[in-house]
C-alpha cells in the first residue's frame, strides 16, 4: 500500500468511484438517482473533508449513530451499505488496509409491535375496497388501475406497455419496457425492467382484457403505449393520447382515495368557492347574495350560488336555516331570503384500516388476493417478477430451493387457476363501484 494514497480525501475518492460506477450501462437510471442523492445528502457532508486513512472504524460507527438519529432504518442500511462498497474499493485499490465498515456491527431493525400483536394496517385492498376506489377514480384512470390490481405490474411497468407485447386472442401480455424517472438524470423509457426475473409473461382476467381493449386504439403501431394519459393540459387537446408520467399516474391515484374519503374533494370548482366561503361566514347563516358578495376573484350569478349550495346540502356540506316570515322578519312583513349554514362533513371512511402510498399499492393487492386463493407462492413470485428459491427460513423454505425452481413448471392449469381468482375478485370489486358510483356504467 502507498501511504501517499490514504491521504486522499474521501470526497475526491467517491468522486472516483462515482464515475466508474455510474458508467456501468446496467445501472437502472432510479438506482443512479437514489445513490447519488444518498452520497451527496448523508456521506459527504459528514465524511467528505476527511481523508481516507482518518476513516476508522470509530468514525463509523459515530456516522452511523447520528446517521440513526435524523433518518429510518431502511435509509441507515442502504448508507451503510454505499459506504462499504466506497471503502471496500480504496481496499481493494491498495489505498486503506482494511475496509473499516465490517468493523461496525450493523443497527438491529426496529420491531413492528403493531405488526406483532396484530395491529398493522394493510397494504392490500379488499374486492369491495378496490371497488370504492374505482367507483371515485377519474374515469380515464380506472382502467389504469384495474389492469394494474389484475396483473401485478409495477407502475413503471405498465407505463411502458407497448401495443407489440399485448396478445389480446391469448389473453396474454409480456412485460419489458419501462417508464423511468430519475430527476436530473433524465426520464423516459429503458427496454429492460429492474431485474431479469421482471421479464415475464403474464395471462390477464376478462375485465383485464377489456381495459386494455378500450385504452388501446384499434390498428395501433406495434410502438404505441397502451396506457397514455388524457390530454387536456399544456395546451393539449382533452382527449389526446399523451405519454403518462409515474407523477401524473401518482396524483390521480391519491385524489381518487382523497374523494373516497373526503366529500370535500368530490366537489367541482364553484362549489368548494361557495363552501369556503360558508366556513368563513360561520354558523350565523348567509344568504345567496352574501355569499356571493364574499366569493374571491370573479363572482358567478346569484343563481349558480344556489345550484352549488344545493349540491353542498344533498352532499351533506350544508343547510338551509327556516327562513323568517311575519313579524319576525322586520318592517314591512316580506319573507326574508333563505339562509344557508355549514355543517361538519360526514365522517366515513373506508380506508381506515388500510396504510396507503401509490399505486404501488395495488401490486401489493394482486399478490395478497393470489395468495388467498390458495396459489402457490413460486407462481406468484414468478408472476410477480420476483426471484424467489433464496436459501434461508421462514417464507424463503415454502419457495424451495433454486435447483427445485428448475423443476417445476407453470402449467396452463395453474394459470387458470390465477385467471379465476382474479376474475372472482375483480366481479366483486366491478358492482362494489357500480354501488358507490351512483348507477355508473362500466
Amino acid at each position: 500500500m502507498d501511504p501517499r494514497l490514504s491521504k486522499q480525501l474521501f470526497e475526491d475518492w467517491a468522486r472516483e468511484w462515482w464515475e466508474v460506477w455510474s458508467a456501468d450501462p446496467d445501472r437502472s437510471p432510479a438506482s443512479l438517482q437514489s445513490t447519488e442523492g444518498r452520497l451527496r445528502n448523508h456521506l459527504l457532508p459528514a465524511l467528505g473533508t476527511r481523508q481516507l486513512r482518518a476513516i476508522t472504524a470509530s468514525v463509523v460507527r459515530r456516522w452511523q449513530t447520528e446517521l440513526r438519529a435524523k433518518v429510518g432504518y431502511d435509509t441507515v442500511m442502504v448508507c451503510r451499505s454505499l459506504l462499504n462498497r466506497i471503502l471496500q474499493a480504496a481496499e481493494d485499490d491498495r489505498r486503506i488496509p482494511a475496509n473499516p465498515v465490517r468493523k461496525v456491527k450493523a443497527p438491529k431493525p426496529p420491531v413492528d409491535t403493531d405488526a406483532r400483536l396484530g395491529r398493522a394496517k394493510r397494504r392490500a385492498y379488499t374486492p369491495e375496497e378496490f371497488g370504492c376506489l374505482l367507483a371515485h377514480a377519474a374515469p380515464h384512470f380506472r382502467d389504469h388501475f384495474l389492469t394494474l390490481v389484475g396483473t401485478g405490474m409495477r407502475p413503471g411497468e405498465l407505463l411502458g406497455l407497448r401495443a407489440v407485447r399485448v396478445d389480446l386472442d391469448n389473453r396474454r401480455l409480456g412485460v419489458l419496457e419501462v417508464r423511468y424517472e430519475a430527476g436530473k438524470l433524465g426520464r423516459g423509457y429503458k427496454n429492460r425492467p429492474k431485474s431479469t426475473t421482471s421479464i415475464r409473461l403474464l395471462p390477464l382476467a376478462g375485465p383485464v382484457v377489456e381495459a386494455i381493449t378500450r385504452q388501446l386504439p384499434e390498428g395501433s403501431p406495434p410502438a404505441t403505449l397502451v396506457f397514455a394519459g388524457p390530454g387536456g393540459g399544456n395546451r393539449v387537446k382533452a382527449g389526446t393520447r399523451t405519454e403518462l408520467t409515474r407523477d401524473n399516474l401518482r396524483r390521480a391515484y391519491r385524489t381518487a382515495i382523497a374523494k373516497t374519503t373526503t366529500p370535500d374533494a368530490r366537489l367541482g370548482y364553484t362549489p368548494r368557492r361557495v363552501l369556503l366561503a360558508l366556513r368563513e361566514a360561520g354558523p350565523a347563516g348567509q344568504t345567496a347574495e352574501a355569499l356571493r358578495a364574499r366569493l374571491r376573484g370573479r363572482q358567478p350569478r346569484v343563481t349558480t350560488v344556489e345550484a352549488a349550495l344545493c349540491e353542498l346540502e344533498a352532499a351533506s356540506l350544508a343547510i338551509r336555516q327556516p327562513c323568517q316570515t311575519g313579524a319576525d322578519s322586520g318592517a314591512g312583513g316580506a319573507a326574508e331570503a333563505t339562509r344557508w349554514a355549514p355543517v361538519e362533513p360526514p365522517r366515513h371512511d373506508p380506508f381506515a384500516n388500510l396504510r396507503l402510498r401509490g399505486p404501488h399499492d395495488l401490486r401489493h393487492t394482486f399478490s395478497t388476493w393470489l395468495e388467498d386463493a390458495g396459489i402457490p407462492a413460486r407462481v406468484i413470485d414468478e408472476l410477480m417478477g420476483h426471484s424467489g428459491g433464496r436459501n434461508g427460513g421462514g417464507e424463503a423454505e415454502q419457495r424451495g430451493s433454486l435447483i427445485g425452481l428448475r423443476y417445476r413448471w407453470t402449467t396452463p392449469e395453474m394459470e387458470a387457476r390465477v385467471v379465476a381468482a382474479i376474475e372472482q375478485r375483480l366481479a366483486l370489486a366491478l358492482e362494489s363501484a357500480i354501488a358507490n358510483g351512483e348507477g355508473c356504467k362500466w
